[in-house]
């Protein structure tokens, strides 16, 4: 098994993209250095208000197993939108990060401000992390000597910022994935590699649309995301240069907003014709 110089920057709580780019390293003889498994409890005001009534470390607990409540799809309809992929995702199972890395450290935060996390960061002997949930990163972490991998779905520039793949499917007519460098930008940091992909098919489905939306997010697009990941390692003669990989910078190009569910119905609806 081959240990990259690369550390997971996980938000706990069963995140599908996190159990696809492991179990896709393992199938591949690969795995990371390091996993650092965060426990997010928010700074907002129910976040505090909950902390005080319980405790910072039960209220992460009770966050963790939310989210993970909130990732799972019905297994058949998991199964469906899994079927010829070359592994099987379990949307809302925590994976067992100490056996997926050379290590594991775990570690509860208020958010992307916390000291606590940079310390971390700083000193765990990583320089490149891949960022594996969503959202956007304060610009002051760009300022440090680290480098922030992330793989968006969909092919920037084209594709910048929410609901990727259903921009991508109804604008593009396929999926897509970009890996690129964070920056303080939205989807804008310098671009490593882009893949496009079969527009998938799933004649006579029947699911409800919103149902189909999440499963999508859970189960299809996190293998889109860790075969481009793969892609990326395969092609490097070094693994140490994962700080420095060949980028570009992106032109111009638009940014997109969550699809309406109207909008988002129809896209669904030719998936399944």
């Amino acid at each position: 098994m081959k240990t990259l110089p690369l550390a997971l920057l996980v938000f706990r709580g069963g995140c599908p993209v996190t159990e696809a780019y492991l179990s896709y390293l393992n199938r591949n003889g690969m795995r990371p250095a390091l996993i650092l498994a965060i426990d997010y409890v928010g700074d907002g005001v129910r976040a505090q208000q909950l902390r005080r009534c319980v405790g910072t470390s039960l209220a992460a607990n009770l966050l963790r197993v939310r989210r993970n409540l909130a990732a799972r799809v019905p297994p058949k309809l998991a199964a469906t939108l899994q079927e010829g992929l070359p592994v099987r995702l379990t949307p809302g199972r925590e994976p067992d990060y100490a056996a997926n890395a050379q290590r594991a450290v775990s570690l509860t935060v208020d958010g992307f401000n916390d000291p606590r996390l940079h310390d971390v960061m700083r000193r765990c002997g990583v320089r490149s992390f891949l960022y594996c949930s969503g959202g956007r990163v304060p610009a002051h972490f760009f300022k440090e000597d680290f480098r922030i991998l992330h793989i968006h779905p969909g092919v920037v520039p084209h594709i910048r910022g929410s609901d990727g793949l259903m921009w991508s499917l109804l604008v593009r007519g396929r999926p897509g994935a970009s890996c690129f460098y964070m920056d303080a930008g939205i989807d804008t940091g310098r671009l490593i590699a882009t893949a496009e992909f079969p527009r998938p098919h799933w004649p006579e489905l029947y699911a409800a649309p919103t149902a189909l939306y999440h499963a999508l997010l859970q189960c299809y697009d996190p293998h889109l995301r860790a075969a481009l990941l793969i892609s990326v390692l395969k092609r490097l003669a070094r693994f140490q240069d994962l700080d420095s990989l060949e980028a570009t910078a992106q032109p111009g190009g638009g940014h997109y907003y969550t699809m309406h569910t109207s909008l988002r119905a129809r896209v669904l609806e030719r998936l399944c014709k």
